[in-house]
């Protein structure tokens, strides 16, 4: 075997190769966007994920972390268009370069389209768009807490409109990114700031964009965080045709942030108008009510009736009495047909002809008993006769007694099942041979084939 000592070039172990091959890998291509179709993609446990990324000639691997995929603002899928950033390693264990992804987006409105349209359809079928599930919006809110951009004209426009609708109203603003990769998760950390500080309601306000700006408040961990907030939510996010997931699970969506303003709280003037106006008609209408019931007395104060009601009283007497008289009547009458027909049954009674009945059936009953009993004996003899037959031939069959005639049972043995032919031992078998006063235990030594011939022998 020749010495690799000898040999001009460097010799590498395996571990080497790949270590470098990495180094230079992630030195070369350390921010890179790459773009292609999603495939072959597999995401364990919901932590990292692992797919293809293909182009008509050719694919490369993507490897994921959680760190990293938990900030998406989308759902990967298989086929979805997408454009990734990250760096090219080495998976040294196997030697295979693999892309490690840090952000990734979708390409085109087409794929945000797709990927809004899917998440929609999901949160749909657990139920998140239900109308059984929505808070109402209290009317006066003590404290009205809003997530939104202090930057921005939207917090403006609201303080705006609180101020004309309801000038003592009690604002509690919470400063967020409203666009970007980290807007959602700082959406979603303002609605648990809001709850725990004791507010009302929540407005959750942006305004108008593309569906790329409003990205925002179209992600999962957001409508998840919406739909289990114990506060009711309002969602104005963007212009009046502008329509996101936030707007689908809240508690009530309004069309811009003002039309929030206008939702939140009343109008204290228009409300103040409309309580003298519902306090005018009741006012006319509990006036009509008395004057109506005011006419109703009157009319039943001047009725005869009531001016002399021992009317009413005679009439009834006058009735009541009718009504005892015919009822006098009806029992006099019923009890006159009860008389008759009791005398009718005592003419029908006749003493002597009733003893003659009851002697002749007494008479009858005797010589059933008679015949009863002795046909009862007469089957119980025969049923004796019929056992004592069944008992001696059984005591003819029995085995025990064939058995103290001189035959023999023989079983194999340690199994309970008798041997009825030769060939159902070997030589050297052991064997029980069950007799009438015991049971012997012995050794098949040897097989002799002879036929026996039951029965008179013809000798002729």
């Amino acid at each position: 075997m020749e010495d690799h000592k000898n040999l001009d070039s460097k010799i590498y172990t395996v571990s080497e190769l790949n270590s470098n091959i990495r180094k230079n890998l992630e030195y070369s291509y350390s921010d890179i966007w790459l773009e292609g179709e999603v495939s072959n993609f597999y995401f364990p446990d919901k932590k990292h994920m692992y797919f293809d990324l293909k182009d008509e000639k050719s694919k490369i691997r993507v490897v994921m972390f959680h760190n990293n995929n938990r900030n998406l603002l989308f759902d990967i899928e298989e086929g979805l268009h997408i454009l990734v950033s990250g760096y090219i390693s080495v998976y040294e264990k196997r030697g295979e370069y693999q892309m490690i992804a840090l952000n990734a987006r979708p390409v085109g409105r087409g794929s945000l389209l797709l990927a809004f349209e899917h998440l929609k359809e999901k949160l749909e079928k657990k139920g998140y768009f239900d109308s059984k599930y929505k808070k109402n919006i209290p009317i006066i809110p003590g404290r009205i807490g809003i997530a939104t951009s202090i930057g921005g004209a939207v917090i403006k426009d609201i303080i705006s409109v609180l101020e004309r609708r309801f000038k003592n109203f009690h604002l509690v603003l919470r400063d967020v990114n409203v666009q970007g990769i980290t807007s959602s998760d700082e959406i979603c950390s303002a609605i648990d700031d809001l709850s725990e500080y004791g507010v009302d309601v929540i407005i959750l306000a942006r305004g108008g964009g593309s569906l790329e700006d409003l990205w925002a408040f179209n992600t999962e961990k957001l409508a998840d965080k919406i739909f289990n907030c114990a506060v009711p939510v309002i969602s104005a996010v963007g212009h009046e045709t502008d329509y996101t997931i936030s707007d689908f699970v809240a508690d009530k969506r309004a069309a811009t942030p003002s039309v929030a303003g206008e939702i939140v709280i009343l109008n204290k003037a228009e409300a103040a108008a409309n309580l003298k106006e519902i306090n005018k008609k009741i006012r006319n209408l509990i006036k009509s009510k008395i004057s109506i019931y005011k006419r109703e007395v009157d009319f039943l104060i001047n009725r005869r009736v009531f001016r002399r009601p021992g009317i009413l009283l005679d009439r009834f007497n006058q009735a009541a009495g009718e009504v005892r008289i015919r009822l006098i009547e009806y029992i006099k009458k019923i009890i006159k047909t009860k008389e008759e027909t009791v005398s009718e049954y005592y003419r029908r009674v006749d003493e002597k002809n009733i003893l003659k009945k009851v002697y002749t059936f007494k008479m009858k009953i005797d010589n059933i008993d008679i015949k009863m009993i002795s046909s009862i004996k007469n089957h119980l003899r025969s049923q004796k006769n019929r056992l004592k037959q069944m008992l001696k031939e059984l005591q003819d069959k029995n085995p025990v007694a064939v058995l103290s005639r001189g035959f023999a049972l023989i079983y194999k043995d340690k199994v309970d099942k008798n041997i009825k032919g030769i060939d159902e031992v070997k030589i050297d078998q052991k064997v029980r041979i069950m007799l009438g006063d015991g049971v012997l235990k012995a050794r098949i030594f040897d097989k002799i084939y002879k036929k026996l011939e039951l029965g008179y022998k013809n000798e002729n």
